[in-house]
This record gives C-alpha cells, sequence and structure tokens, in this order.
C-alpha cells in the first residue's frame, strides 16, 4: 500500500473509472479532474468506489484552458492523463472541434507537469488509432510499438478518423515532450476495450457492444466510408488490464516509451459468431450484416513488449465481454433508447 498522491485527468470516463477505481485500492490519493464536480450524474460512481471518501478529490479542470492543471497536478507524484474526447462527429471544423483539443490538451497537462516540482512520471493514454491507420500495410504485418498511423491517410479518411489523427500527433507530441524536457514520459496505446462499466451512464467506448447486443449491423469504422484499407479485423482487450498496464508502466521503473495493449485480434464476423453463441438470449446482428474491410489473416497488433517489459497477463475474451454484458444487463443500458446517441467508436 502507498499514499502516494497522483491525478487522473477525465475521471469519470470509463477505462478512467475503472484506473481510480484500481489507484483508492492499492492506497493512493488520487486527484481526479472532470469538467463538473457538481454533477452528479457523472461523478457519483466515483464516490461509491472504496476508499474514495478518504482518499479522492475532484477538481474542475478544462484540457484547452491554459494552466488549468498547474495547481491541480503540484504535489501530485504521477499523473495519468486519460482524458479525451471519444468522438467522430463535428459540426463545422474537425481539425478544432476533435484534433485540436486531443493535441493541445495534452500538451497543456504536460506543460503543467513540467512546471510542478513534484511531478516524476506521466503515463498518457492513446489508442490503437494511432497506430493503424495507413494505406501501405501487408496482410501478415504485425502492428506494435514501431508502427504510426499516417496523418494523411488520416485526413483521407476524414469521416471517422479525426480522432485517430488526433491521438496520432498527440501522442507523439507526448513522447517528444518527455525527450526534450526531461520528464518521464509513457504512452499506453489500448485497443477496443471490453469490461464491466461502472458508471451507469452509457459511454462511447461501449457504443459497438451495445449495437451487437442490440442486433444493429456492427461495422468497424463506419459503412461505406473512408479507403479500402478500413481494417474488419481489430484487437480487444479487457477494462481491467489497460488500467494494470497504466499502473505497471507508472510503477515499474524500467518502464518506458510506447507500449500497445491489446489482449486479442479477431474480425468483427468472429466477434459476432462469439457473441451470438455466449449470449444466446440477446439479438445479435447477423454476419450478413457486417462490412469485411480487411483481409482475413491480418496478423493485428502485438503487445509482445508490454508483456515482456511489464510481465502483463491479459484476462480472456470470455472474462472481457462476460463482465461487460453483466454490467450493461445489471444497469438496464440494453435498451435501445437508452443508447441512441451513442457512435461508433473504432479503437
Amino acid at each position: 500500500m502507498t499514499n502516494e498522491k497522483v491525478c487522473v485527468t477525465g475521471a469519470s470516463g470509463f477505462l478512467a473509472s475503472w484506473l481510480v477505481k484500481r489507484l483508492l485500492e492499492e492506497g493512493y490519493h488520487v486527484v481526479g479532474t472532470v469538467r463538473d464536480p457538481d454533477d452528479a450524474s457523472k461523478t457519483s460512481h466515483l464516490w461509491e468506489l472504496p476508499g474514495a471518501r478518504e482518499r479522492l478529490e475532484l477538481k474542475k479542470a478544462d484540457l484547452v484552458t491554459q494552466g488549468a492543471f498547474d495547481d491541480i497536478v503540484q504535489g501530485c507524484h504521477g499523473v495519468f492523463h486519460v482524458a479525451a474526447a471519444v468522438t467522430f462527429t463535428y459540426k463545422e471544423d474537425p481539425q478544432a472541434e476533435i484534433v485540436d483539443p486531443c493535441l493541445l490538451g495534452t500538451l497543456n497537462v504536460l506543460n503543467a507537469c513540467k512546471r510542478s516540482t513534484t511531478v516524476k512520471r506521466v503515463v498518457c493514454t492513446s489508442s490503437v488509432a494511432a497506430v493503424r491507420v495507413r494505406n501501405d500495410f501487408k496482410p501478415d504485418d504485425v502492428l506494435d510499438e514501431s508502427v504510426w498511423s499516417s496523418p494523411d491517410c488520416c485526413r483521407e479518411t476524414q469521416a471517422s478518423m479525426w480522432y485517430g489523427l488526433g491521438k496520432t500527433l498527440s501522442e507523439q507530441a507526448a513522447l517528444e515532450f518527455g525527450k526534450e524536457s526531461g520528464i518521464d514520459v509513457i504512452t499506453i496505446a489500448p485497443s477496443l476495450i471490453a469490461g464491466e462499466l461502472l458508471s451507469s451512464r452509457p459511454t462511447a467506448s461501449a457504443a459497438d457492444i451495445l449495437r451487437l447486443l442490440q442486433g444493429k449491423p456492427f461495422y468497424i469504422g463506419r459503412k461505406k466510408r473512408g479507403p479500402k484499407q478500413w481494417m474488419d479485423h481489430t484487437g480487444h482487450v479487457h477494462l481491467d488490464d489497460v488500467a494494470q498496464a497504466h499502473l505497471l508502466a507508472y510503477t515499474n521503473p524500467k518502464a518506458s516509451g510506447r507500449y500497445v495493449c491489446s489482449a486479442i485480434n479477431m474480425s468483427a464476423i468472429e466477434l459476432a459468431s462469439f457473441m451470438s453463441k455466449r449470449y444466446p438470449k440477446h439479438k445479435i446482428a447477423s454476419t450478413d450484416e457486417i462490412e469485411v474491410r480487411w483481409p482475413a489473416n491480418f496478423k493485428g497488433f502485438s503487445s509482445r513488449k508490454l508483456q515482456d517489459d511489464l510481465g502483463i497477463q491479459f484476462k480472456s475474451l470470455e472474462q472481457m465481454f462476460d463482465d461487460c454484458v453483466e454490467s450493461l444487463e445489471r444497469k438496464g443500458l440494453l435498451d435501445a433508447s437508452k443508447s441512441r446517441s451513442l457512435g461508433s467508436f473504432p479503437s
């Protein structure tokens, strides 16, 4: 057990909430940032966590407000920068509405850490969206930490990969910032996350799983948009494993650089088939409603570095989806009317 103070940005989110839970279990004093600490509909689940009343603080902070994190991170030994808008929709300007907040928000947090006299290590959450978007992959290519999404390809795929562009630019900027500033910066790039939802509100990260369970057509990406290389196969990982990866990256002195965090690679068709057999009481989308976009011999993402360096052991596909489906059922979120506003989340 430890009594270190750490900061988690975007603390009420799907992954961040679980990370707060794990940190409290380990004895950390957690300072979480949210848009509105007084909005109980978005924060009440955090106060229900064991240890929260004793060792959790929630602070208001806007990602793109310069200096918003200066006072918050002062006194913290570590910072987990998880906050990011998981969105693929925009009103007028995707650069200003999606990309800039991702990039400028990351730099804003990192600059606050640089000005701090206490922060020793920063762990930033990225995404395999910063790995997978290229038009020059071969079917047998394995995507690991050496691979980066192409900004030009992200822009060409505009309809669904402005998010990927934001994640690519912000992760590259974070790692470069660490080299130039001397701050120890580590990035974790998870694939599609499944696991127990702590909040009573549906999240964008659960959108594709909800669509499958509600019998709606499922796409990795968006139907009939973007270049032909858009992938049918993608990675999946348990929510708890992603939180554990963040903790290991923070606590292990040998951790460095970038880590892809993905347990299982499979196609959308394979996922729908698995879920149909595993959860027969739900109307899973039929496989003929799924658009195949990448060849079946795509090998997918590699988390060998994370396994070798930090010793993580991934949970099974059954565990990640059992935990997810059970929590969605328990919270009554499988009602289509409660999740109709969610967009697709192609991790």
